[in-house]
């Protein structure tokens, strides 16, 4: 809050060379760090290495590469930030580290080491204000207090090895005798001084980055009053220090909510024309005021300086007053406009960090005030407000402090139209900044703020058209891919009824299949089906079902088939306009167990629904009554999905299968599969037995489907011969695989229980015996299938 001033700026005696300091500080305030640093190394190079004047301009040259550095945290992704703090600290010391590295015994080094020290805080203090301007991160806010924890620590250190210095000069023999290159004891007290207002300074900073009023923010402020107390009690009475020290601990008991204690501190200072005058104070006695709710004395106390104060130099000082002024206008502006106005003063006394310092506070009041938990006598500043400084950064060519402030102000709005508006600046400020993912959340933080709105989907949709895209620089495929279907998904899922909900389930579906998960995909769509309860959704649902079901086996169909039947069922029940839908989808898909056939519900004379009643009838006698199902007319979707319900009616229940397979084979557009199949169930003699034998043993023989797919056909019939074909299909299988394996031992199973079923329970017995003998399995459910077999 209150800098603190280089130590090499502490010497008592002027030099020949404060012209040029005074120079570089002037640059640097008003921003000019290019002509700041040439001044630095011009300096550097008429003072040679070994001289004192050499260490000092160092030092004042990392200080200007600091300030550069400081500016430069704000131009990267608020997700990389921590990632750039040491780096930016490493940079700044540089002229420090190149000085110690070939002079490590200089006699300056403990005053590199605070200047160091400094830079550290310097640019954590930046870091603190470029994270203020995104939503809290607890762990960057973790990240950062780590790092002030070790600067504090190390601080500590210094203050023991400044104090030893301390010590040995104040013991030597008189100063003129000591060589010119050594450092009075008077500036390591100075030094002293200095770093014991550190330790209150960053413990002070610690709390700024808990949002104002919340308790870690009291208990941090807290926290530095102790501190701030504890460096009252060593610095000397009647010294500027303590009276630093004294500043600051007020400023923490304000923060911490002691309005009281702060009070006393400040009425007492006030005492004193010294005090009383200076812009420290003066901030201190609005903020008391403002803390007591007492705006009218805060404004006449800022007035009151004002007018007696006419200069427009950057003064860390008066920029106090400055940001206390700013409070006051938070706190009491009958409109914006004021506050943006002073915010622009703000910049033109303090530069672009002050300006960003200042966005910072009003933020923080725009969130609190956006919260519907805040008294409701509190002023709520206008999200306009913020949004005027984002466009604002966006004329000044930076699109990432852009994106940041009109984020905030679409987060605060509470008026959809103009958050919407807010949301695709900053959507459009971050992808000119190159992040696109900070574009990708505000769109969709902004549409879930206001998802009754009609248009809010939109933004969802936006989002996921960025996320569809590389990112601008790393790019991580998978990640984006997962973020994508998930906006996907909350499309569908958080307006299910709209256009869009469509849009977006038909792309996440092909995503979904395109990548191999059929059963997302369906269970998906079915989900968009129940909420949004779109007739027109049903078919594009049942044809991902029935990709997913037709690819899995036998078994596996019967709980999906249960699960989708009981869904199904439901949203018919709840909902007439899906009764139709829902029966024709049944005799389609549904087993038998889950029908209620009604074959006189279904009304109509075109060819599909007449097929679908013929269709019914037969499914519902069993295959009784023989005959034939004509397909004239039918659209080979419809085909396709009847040949596929009859092939597993048949398969579930041999009794049905010789109606099956005469259906079947009237049926056009018939693979040579299906053909043998229906020629199979229809006939079951040798010819259609080895006919399946064929087309089982001519598959690939590293790819053992085919072998599979005769196997449970021939075991499917109560044939015995067809059983006995099928057993031989299972040696082959066990053939092709390696002895041990699960799959061996399963192949071998099925062909021990085929034996069983069709009356050969000694065969059965010995091979069971066989396996035990010489590869018995380790699993003991395994173990068990086989010792059933093997008993007598």
């Amino acid at each position: 809050m209150f800098g603190i001033t280089s130590p090499f700026c502490l010497a008592g005696v002027r030099t020949t060379d404060d012209t040029a300091n005074d120079l570089v500080q002037a640059l640097t305030a008003s921003g000019r760090l290019n002509d700041a640093e040439w001044v630095c190394r011009n300096q550097l190079g008429r003072h040679p290495e070994g001289l004192l004047l050499h260490a000092k301009w160092s030092a004042r040259l990392a200080h200007v590469l600091a300030e550069r550095n400081a500016a430069s945290i704000f131009d990267g992704k608020i997700a990389d930030l921590s990632q750039r703090i040491d780096p930016a600290i490493d940079s700044a010391c540089q002229p420090i580290v190149v000085l110690l590295s070939s002079d490590p015994e200089s006699p300056s080094v403990v005053f590199l080491h605070a200047t160091q020290l400094a830079i550290r805080q310097r640019i954590l203090g930046a870091a603190i204000v470029a994270a203020s301007v995104s939503p809290p991160d607890p762990t960057l806010t973790n990240e950062l207090l780590s790092k002030f924890s070790r600067l504090q620590y190390d601080v500590n250190e210094l203050q023991e090895t400044a104090r030893e210095e301390w010590s040995k000069r104040t013991a030597e023999s008189p100063r003129g005798t000591q060589p010119s290159v050594r450092i009075a004891a008077d500036q390591y007290q100075r030094l002293l001084q200095e770093l014991s207002l550190q330790r209150v300074s960053i413990a002070l900073l610690q709390s700024e980055l808990f949002p104002k009023d919340s308790d870690d923010y009291r208990a941090a402020a807290a926290d530095a009053a102790v501190v701030a107390e504890d460096a009252m009690l060593a610095l000397p009475d009647g010294s500027e220090a303590k009276r630093v020290a004294r500043a600051l601990r007020a400023e923490s008991l304000l923060r911490s909510g002691d309005v009281a204690t702060a009070g006393e501190i400040i009425t007492a200072a006030g005492a004193s024309s010294a005090t009383n005058d200076s812009a420290r104070w003066t901030a201190l006695r609005v903020r008391l005021e403002l803390a007591r709710g007492d705006t009218s004395t805060a404004r006449a106390i800022c007035d009151a300086y004002y007018q007696s104060t006419g200069s427009e130099e950057a003064d860390p000082e008066r920029l106090e007053v400055d940001f206390a002024k700013l409070d006051l206008l938070l706190a009491d502006a009958k409109d914006d406009g004021e506050v943006a106005r002073w915010i622009d003063q703000i910049e033109r006394r303090g530069g672009a960090f002050a300006r960003r310092r200042a966005e910072s506070i009003a933020i923080a009041l725009l969130r609190s005030t956006a919260s519907p938990t805040e008294m409701t006598d509190r002023r709520r500043l206008s999200p306009a407000l913020i949004a005027a400084q984002g466009e604002d950064w966006l004329r000044r060519n930076d699109p990432r402090q852009a994106a940041g402030l009109l984020r905030e102000a679409a987060l605060a709005e509470p008026a959809p139209e103009a958050a919407f508006q807010y949301a695709a600046k900053s959507a459009a400020a971050a992808i000119a900044a190159k992040d696109s993912q900070q574009a990708i959340e505000v769109l969709r933080q902004t549409a879930r703020k206001h998802a009754v709105h009609d248009h809010a989907y939109q933004l969802t949709m936006q989002a996921a058209l960025l996320a569809s895209k590389p990112f601008a620089g790393a790019d991580d495929p998978k990640r984006r891919l997962t973020l994508l279907e998930d906006l996907l998904k909350e499309v569908s899922q958080t307006w299910p009824s709209s256009e869009a909900a469509i849009k977006a389930n038909e792309w996440l579906c092909r995503i979904l299949v395109q990548s191999g998960r059929e059963e997302q995909a369906a269970r998906d769509a079915l989900e968009l089906l129940t909420l949004g309860q779109r007739v027109d959704q049903v078919e594009p649902t049942l044809t991902l079902w029935f990709e997913y079901l037709s690819a899995l086996e036998l078994d596996q169909a019967t709980n999906e088939l249960d699960s989708l039947a009981a869904t199904l069922g439901e949203l018919a029940a709840e909902n007439d306009a899906f009764a139709d839908p829902v029966h024709r989808a049944a005799i389609l898909f549904f087993d038998r167990p889950q029908m209620a056939f009604d074959t006189t519900t279904l009304t109509g004379a075109d060819p599909s629904t007449v097929f679908l009643r013929r269709l019914e009838r037969f499914r519902a006698s069993g295959g009784g009554g023989g005959g034939t199902i004509a397909t004239d007319g039918v659209d080979e979707t419809m085909r396709l999905r009847a040949r596929w319900r009859l092939q597993r009616d048949a398969m579930l229940d041999a009794a049905t299968q010789r109606a099956i397979g005469s259906v079947l084979l009237s049926w056009p557009d018939s693979s040579e599969w299906q053909t043998a199949t229906a020629r199979f169930w229809n006939a079951r003699d040798e010819a259609s037995i080895t006919a399946i034998m064929r087309l089982s043993l001519s598959g690939d023989p590293t790819k053992p489907q085919s072998l599979r797919r005769g196997m449970r056909l021939l075991a499917g019939s109560d044939s015995q011969a067809a059983k006995r074909a099928a057993i031989e299909l299972a040696d082959r299988l066990a053939a092709t695989m390696k002895i041990g394996e699960n799959d061996w031992y399963e192949a071998k199973l099925q062909a021990i229980k085929w034996l069983d079923q069709i009356g050969d329970q000694q065969q059965a017995r010995k091979r069971a015996q066989y396996v035990l003998l010489l590869q018995r399995p380790g699993e003991e459910a395994t173990r068990k299938r086989f010792e059933a077999f093997a008993k007598d």
